[in-house]
């Protein structure tokens, strides 16, 4: 996985460069940096037998690319960013002799449509999709009963996945937009020896975006 993340800083950087490029025709489209905090839902992973669990469901993500209008009223581009899925598994066994809680985070690469609408085109209707490469990072704690000391670790693991999305909203300035978005965040399962790490997850936030 680490070969993905390559690519999609790579893609980043191309992204930061190219449409400076392009700016020289006014008409061409728009740089776009745009920001969400909000709240997962769902399935939240997969892993082995426990005693009790939970999850944090706060969640963040933040993006940037550039979008070229396809007429006034529609405009598809590029985007890379990042999403912060928080702790998506806090769990213990039923005696307390084991603790372990697993974070999320992934990088992401698609294409974002916009759709203006309404008597003053200033309503919108988003939609993004992509792939994205997920960063499992896990602790653990071991409290054995029989007087040994206590032994903690940590591991770390990708796995691939995807991502899309929906939003509704409206621009405040020719500049800047807020919108609501309800967005779906899947991975496959890294099938490690506790049963593995897995994300299907529904994300609903309110985002803010500004164009130059």
């Amino acid at each position: 996985m680490k070969s993905i993340t390559v690519r999609l800083m790579l893609v980043l950087a191309a992204l930061a460069v190219v449409p400076n490029a392009l700016a020289a025709d006014s008409g061409g489209g728009n740089i776009f940096v745009d920001a969400a905090y909000g709240t997962m839902f769902g399935k939240q992973s997969s892993t082995g037998d426990t005693g009790s669990s939970s999850s944090s469901p706060t969640a963040w993500r933040a993006d940037g690319g550039y979008r070229w209008n396809l007429d006034d009223a529609r405009s598809l581009g590029l985007e890379v960013g990042y999403v912060h899925f928080g702790t998506i598994e806090a769990n213990s066994d039923a005696l307390g002799f084991l603790s372990g809680n697993t974070t999320a985070s992934a990088m992401t690469l698609g294409i974002n449509y916009r759709y203006l609408f309404g008597a003053d085109k200033a309503w919108i209707f988003q939609a993004r999709a992509g792939l994205m490469t997920v960063k499992f990072d896990e602790e653990y704690s071991s409290f054995p009963p029989d007087g040994r000391p206590p032994t903690s670790g940590s591991s770390s693991s990708h796995q691939g996945g995807g991502y899309f999305g929906f939003g509704i909203g409206r621009d405040i300035t020719q500049s800047f937009s807020l919108i609501l978005a309800l967005e779906y965040y899947t991975s496959g399962d890294t099938g490690n020896y506790n049963g593995g790490n897995s994300l299907s997850q529904g994300f609903i936030g309110l985002g803010a975006e500004y164009r130059f």
